[in-house]
């Protein structure tokens, strides 16, 4: 999906519902994420969380319609979502400094807060981020893991490393060698580190160490897109999966088999 188009849906989402109840859970779905993800990468990309735009988007209007209609100011409390005056002349006086019988004096000015519109080139969007287009493909790759943290081990830590990059589209390295150069430890997770470091993401990869490969069943991974992520490892030349199949306890599954020999099985609740 495009990563800014999703973004924009989802905040003109917002918007035409100011006045009415929004559901973050829909905002969310035209991001392709969850809706948790999708607090955490708004409040980190605006640096203000979701709940905090919204209420400010909502009192821009009230006071619009303040200063520009003579509609009584409980009736634009309530049709912001104020369940009293007070409540609303509270929130208002936060904003503005004034209350909203004082703001319709004449000289009275008011600066609005306006609609964010996202747009990631080389010059803005995700500044702070080292590599913005890695968010583009997390958001494009269709999949994301919900619940998940093996421990794997590996013969070969940077050829898995590589393999996890290539075939699934993870992201991750080795962290540590030893004084010989060989890898001692690494992880391997389904998102951008920017996330994970700027606690956007909770940690949901897998630890891997140098050691004797597990032969069987090294993950049992919860995700979210099964069909997308069959499709990406059939699509980057992996053969060694399982063909995606029901299971009696109310799942979809498909298996991944490593390079190392080891079984990560991937599940969709239905």
């Amino acid at each position: 999906m495009d990563w800014q188009k999703g973004l924009n849906q989802a905040l003109d989402y917002i918007e035409n519902n100011l006045t009415g109840e929004i559901d973050l859970t829909i905002a969310a779905k035209y991001v392709g994420c969850s809706t948790w993800e999708f607090q955490r990468i708004f409040s980190f990309i605006t640096q203000i969380s979701i709940g905090e735009y919204i209420r400010r988007r909502k009192l821009t209007l009230a006071a619009e319609s303040i200063q520009t209609s003579h509609e009584k100011i409980i009736d634009i409390a309530l049709k912001f979502g104020y369940d009293s005056p007070a409540a609303f002349s509270r929130a208002f006086s936060q904003l503005y400094g004034v209350t909203p019988s004082l703001a319709r004096n004449d000289g009275v000015s008011l600066k609005p807060y306006p609609k964010i519109t996202f747009e990631f080139n080389d010059k803005g969007g995700f500044s702070d981020m080292e590599n913005q287009s890695d968010l583009i493909k997390y958001s494009e790759r269709g999949y994301y893991v919900q619940a998940n943290a093996p421990v794997y081990t590996t013969k070969d830590m940077d050829k898995t490393c590589k393999w996890f990059q290539d075939v699934l589209g993870w992201y991750g390295d080795v962290i540590a060698r030893d004084d010989s150069g060989i890898p001692m430890y690494g992880c391997v997770f389904d998102y951008p580190g920017e996330l994970m470091d700027s606690n956007i993401a909770p940690w949901r990869g897998i630890h891997m160490f140098t050691g004797e490969p597990i032969k069987g069943v090294a993950g049992f991974i919860h995700i979210q897109g099964l069909d997308k992520l069959y499709k990406l490892v059939k699509e980057n030349g992996w053969n060694h999966i399982t063909d995606i199949e029901p299971q009696a306890w109310g799942a979809r599954e498909c298996a991944i088999t490593t390079p190392d020999g080891c079984i990560l099985r991937f599940f969709e609740t239905i």
